[in-house]
């Protein structure tokens, strides 16, 4: 087939139309890439700035925390400082106002025409340490008895009470202030307490004379309770006769061997005997 100058002709142009499009097809695609990396250099740009500007203010705010924690810790330490300060001003308050506050004199807590005397006891015998100043006592003496030239039977022992309705002035040193558990536990638990009474000048003397010469104890008194008994001396005789009285119990009793004052010897064999009583009285 044979091309004729026109098909020539069109042949070119479609050809050179072709060229054009594709010469404008990369144009445009340069043009597009050339925008497209125009855009991403500002937004790097863009996004460089505001990174910068965040480390800015990430790095003001990590040195302003960083101030904070310091003002935080200076101020705690200011506050500790302050704390102990003040509670050496209030340590300090109450010794002064320890100092200042005269104790009374304890030559005031003794009645008038009374001896203040103390004496060391056993916790037990003092009512096993449940004692305090303002209690009211009687005091037994269990007595060792002088020894009697030619007579093997007398006693060697007397147990009495001595003295009635004795006020307590104090257990130790303690003569002020309220009794707690915690000072009835502390007294329970100590071997020995000295307890100190009031009692007439005569009184004071024959306590002394009594402790030298035997053992003492004390008896509780109720506060309310101010009268004063006349007591036997306790003996085999007196319990006897208490024992039968109270209890109609009968305590068979050495026969024979009874001093004047109704104390037997302990190392003396206990006989049987028979008695008569009639009205809680022996006949």
């Amino acid at each position: 087939m044979d091309i004729t100058p026109e098909n020539k002709k069109q042949i070119a142009t479609i050809l050179l139309a072709v060229g054009m499009g594709l010469v404008a097809v990369f144009l445009t695609s340069q043009h597009i890439k050339n925008s497209i990396q125009n855009q991403t250099a500002v937004l790097s740009r863009e996004y460089q700035k505001q990174n910068k500007k965040s480390q800015s203010i990430n790095q003001q705010l990590a040195g302003e925390l960083e101030r904070m924690q310091k003002a935080i810790g200076t101020l705690n330490k200011q506050q500790k400082v302050l704390a102990t300060q003040q509670k050496k001003a209030l340590e300090a308050k109450k010794v002064v106002k320890k100092k200042d506050v005269p104790i009374p004199a304890f030559s005031v807590k003794t009645p008038p025409g009374k001896r203040a005397i103390t004496v060391m006891l056993e916790s037990l015998s003092a009512v096993g340490g449940l004692i305090s100043s303002g209690d009211y006592v009687d005091v037994i003496a269990k007595l060792n008895l002088p020894k009697v030239e030619g007579d093997k039977d007398a006693p060697k022992t007397a147990t009495s009470v001595l003295f009635q309705n004795v006020p307590v002035l104090a257990v130790g040193t303690k003569f002020e202030g309220k009794i707690t558990n915690a000072t009835y536990a502390t007294q329970q638990k100590s071997k020995m307490l000295n307890i100190t009474l009031a009692l007439t000048p005569e009184e004071a003397g024959l306590l002394a004379f009594a402790q030298g010469n035997g053992k003492l104890k004390l008896a509780l008194r109720s506060p309310v309770e101010q009268e004063r008994s006349f007591l036997k001396v306790a003996s085999w005789e007196t319990l006897s006769d208490y024992l039968l009285h109270e209890q109609g119990t009968e305590l068979i009793i050495p026969k024979g061997k009874k001093s004047k004052s109704g104390i037997i010897d302990e190392g003396e064999e206990v006989q049987p005997v028979i008695q008569i009583f009639r009205g809680g009285r022996e006949l």
